[in-house]
Parts: structure tokens; C-alpha cells; sequence
């Protein structure tokens, strides 16, 4: 019983822990945006993931918001 509570709990705090670093991702891809020698259409698919990571963000979709932005920071290099 005791794994158990462990287990849920260690869930808790990662899912937690990781909904709080979607802001700091997103904030990483807005500082890198400007100074980005991007095409236009990468240019567009990184603002789309960005958008699409702060939506699923807002909607406690934290796995997904970090998949998105993860992929805009490969776009941009970082």
C-alpha cells in the first residue's frame, strides 16, 4: 500500500512540476523568435507549436504543451 501512495504521489509531483515549466519553455522560443534565421514557412510552424503549447497548457494538457514547444525549440535550434 505504501508503493502505491509513493507511486501517486511521485506522479502528482512530476505532472505538477512539469505544468509549471511550460511557461519557461514558452518564454525560452519567445526570447529566441526575434533573432531566428528561419524560412517563413519554419518561422510559421514555430509560432503555430508555440500557440498549440500554451493552448494545450491552459487546457492541463501538460505532456502534450511540452511536446509541442519541445518541437518549436528544435526548429529554432535550441
Amino acid at each position: 500500500m505504501k508503493k502505491l501512495i509513493v507511486a501517486i504521489a511521485a506522479t502528482l509531483v512530476s505532472s505538477w512540476a512539469l505544468a509549471h515549466n511550460c511557461p519557461n519553455e514558452m518564454k525560452a522560443i519567445d526570447a529566441k523568435l526575434p533573432g531566428a534565421q528561419l524560412s517563413a514557412e519554419n518561422m510559421s510552424k514555430v509560432k503555430d507549436l508555440r500557440a498549440k503549447g500554451e493552448q494545450l497548457h491552459k487546457e492541463g494538457k501538460h505532456t502534450e504543451s511540452m511536446a509541442a514547444l519541445a518541437e518549436a525549440k528544435k526548429l529554432l535550434g535550441m
